[in-house]
């Protein structure tokens, strides 16, 4: 009995870390919500490329633009992370009581990357602090 119960969680663990290579995929193939979204928000950018990432739990979409900017979007076409390596990204994705802490707080700081979770939101500066805010918009933790 030990053995099988080994076994099992054995092979548990296995599948679970077991993950899947980004595919590359074309614009079509994008859920619905996504493409209205690139459509309604960045209908003059140039895609680059776009993947899928199939996980056991999840499936997430990753669209590289070639200014730099990359959207992550979750199985319904939600966005989950807007992210630029070369600019700021627009204060319209941010929460005005996010951005009103990090005005307050580091005046000077743009923000690269924001990243929407179910508890919260992860927000990345210029400065290079990455900061988590909780769902009530609360700082919780900053690492620099």
């Amino acid at each position: 009995m030990k053995k099988i119960i080994a076994l099992i969680l054995s092979l548990s663990v296995f599948a679970l870390s077991a993950k899947a290579d980004d595919k590359p995929i074309d614009y079509e193939q994008l859920p619905a919500a996504a493409r209205a979204f690139i459509q309604s928000d960045f209908p003059s950018l140039s895609i680059s490329f776009i993947t899928r990432d199939a996980d056991l739990l999840d499936t997430t979409y990753d669209v590289h633009f070639t200014n730099g900017l990359k959207l992550e979007f979750n199985s319904k076409g939600e966005w989950k992370e807007i992210s630029n390596a070369t600019a700021l990204i627009d204060t319209k994705y941010i929460p005005k009581e996010i951005l009103a802490s990090i005005a307050s707080r580091w005046p000077d700081a743009g923000v690269k990357k924001i990243e929407r979770y179910r508890q919260g939101y992860e927000i990345e500066l210029t400065n290079r602090l990455e900061l988590k805010y909780d769902k009530h918009f609360r700082l919780v933790e900053i690492d620099d």
